[in-house]
């Protein structure tokens, strides 16, 4: 009976006042998938919220159909899988999201609700003074020049790094990011798509190495001979570098000896390889 119960809540189809007496149910398991159910009344998802199982309220918080006073109730959970899973949800409402700010992990992609917001609001949280709520906005990719740039002059690493591989940055202002935050945003500046070949070089020369930047570079398609050079000391740099079109022939046919056979294997699909050396591989 417990499987056919299963079946029938998570049939999109089973009514409303059949699926809500589940929120009570001795099975976690059923009580799961209630959560995930949009169109139940809110006494429902209250009473779900309040669930003893995390995993339950984890789903009900990344319900969409869940109203603002349950959201608050989970933002407050105790456990942080709930809280983090409240600021995936596309519905959170903005100020219950900026209070979670603190407690989201790293990530390139920018959450739902930030997403869509809209102009005012973008404009509203890029001017917040927490770092935490400017950093979730400058993830997106399709910033308005003006927040793009005022962004990449932040006072806060960590947004500076979320910012600086957005296209249409100037190599100005890659260059300052740079000088003020070092290693801190290395790897990201040299994952811009604008970035300039002078500037990945200069990238590949930082002291102390930014091991990530050069694993960066190693894929830049405007990366030249002598930063990709650098790159080969990176084991995992490495890897990539050795089929980059831009690489030197006379390092490609060294490589074609490498210990490790995926530097091999790049390098021996690269095109910039000397004919002689591809005809040598070939019995």
């Amino acid at each position: 009976m417990h499987d056919i119960h299963h079946a029938a809540l998570q049939n999109p189809a089973t009514p409303t006042a059949a699926v809500a007496p589940f929120a009570d149910h001795d099975s976690a398991l059923l009580r799961w998938v209630v959560a995930r159910r949009p169109g139940l009344p809110s006494a429902v998802y209250e009473r779900l919220a309040a669930d003893p199982v995390p995993g339950v309220r984890a789903d009900l918080a990344e319900n969409p159909a869940v109203g603002e006073q349950v959201l608050r109730t989970l933002a407050a959970d105790r456990d942080g899988d709930v809280r983090r899973c409240v600021a995936r949800n596309p519905s959170v409402p903005l100020h219950v999201l900026s209070d979670l700010a603190g407690a989201m992990r790293k990530g390139a992609v920018p959450l739902p609700r930030i997403a869509a917001a809209t102009p005012a609001e973008t404009e509203r949280l890029a001017q917040s003074p927490l770092p935490a709520v400017r950093l979730l906005v400058a993830r997106r990719r399709d910033l308005p020049a003006e927040i793009r740039d005022a962004f990449a002059t932040d006072p806060d690493a960590s947004v500076v790094a979320a910012v600086a591989a957005h296209p249409g940055l100037s190599e100005g202002h890659l260059a300052a990011m740079l000088g003020r935050h070092g290693a801190r945003v290395a790897a990201q500046v040299a994952a811009n798509p604008d970035v300039t070949s002078d500037l990945l070089d200069d990238l590949a020369r930082h002291r102390p190495p930014a091991r990530k930047a050069l694993r960066a570079i190693a894929e830049h398609r405007r990366a030249k001979a002598a930063a990709l050079l650098v790159c080969l000391s990176d084991e995992r740099a490495r890897r990539t570098a050795a089929g980059h079109p831009a690489l030197v022939p006379a390092v490609l046919t060294r490589l074609l000896t490498d210990d490790d056979w995926q530097v091999v294997e790049a390098a021996a699909a690269n095109p910039s390889l000397p004919r002689e050396a591809m005809a040598a591989l070939i019995p």
